[in-house]
């Protein structure tokens, strides 16, 4: 997204609290040590590639922004980086054993949404994990907001709705919840 480009370094310096890293290490201790996870919208690897990488995982990052992958090659050398969108990346057919999509599915549009979680069940093998955050409820429309300035756009599903999408695409939803920052936290598994 160009909008992360344009707020990169800012991000870089404010992004250092550790919300979503419960969730990144019990999904990374639910797979084998060792295991390939694409980390969709890894923006600048801080902190969620970083908990995986510890968790002795190997990880490719996925971002549209060049400017979010700069600072992610910086932060997280041993892990591949590739720029891309997550609904029309070419990505390898059953080869990640988890993905996980931190602040990244709210900024899809409804259609692309839904062709990101199709090229995602496309990508993991059977039984993987897919862990992502978005909003709770249907938001079609798109609700405008602000970060450092830069407007951005956000969309959501309901859980009802995304249950249905994510059945859809070959997963069973396996749990919501949310984390003390709102943060609504989506785990499938694939088929």
């Amino acid at each position: 997204m160009r909008e992360y480009d344009l707020i990169a370094e800012w991000y870089a310096s404010e992004r250092v609290d550790q919300t979503g890293v419960p969730e990144a290490i019990a999904l990374a201790s639910s797979i084998p040590s060792g295991s390939l996870v694409l980390d969709v919208g890894c923006g600048n690897g801080i902190p969620i590639t970083r908990a995986l990488l510890n968790a002795s995982h190997r990880v490719i990052g996925l971002d549209s922004s060049g400017a979010m992958l700069t600072y992610f090659k910086q932060n997280c050398p041993e892990a591949l980086a590739v720029r891309g969108m997550v609904e029309s990346c070419p990505l390898a057919e059953g080869v990640f054993d988890a993905a996980v999509a931190w602040g990244v599915m709210f900024h899809l549009s409804p259609e692309n949404a839904i062709r990101a979680i199709a090229n995602l069940s496309r990508s993991l093998k059977r039984g993987a994990p897919f862990l992502f955050t978005s909003g709770d409820e249907d938001g079609f429309d798109a609700k405008v907001g602000k970060m450092n300035g830069v407007t951005f756009r956000y969309f959501s599903y309901s859980v009802h709705n995304y249950r249905r999408i994510l059945r859809d695409q070959n997963f069973t939803l396996v749990d919501v919840h949310a984390d003390s920052g709102n943060n609504t936290y989506y785990l499938a598994k694939k088929n």
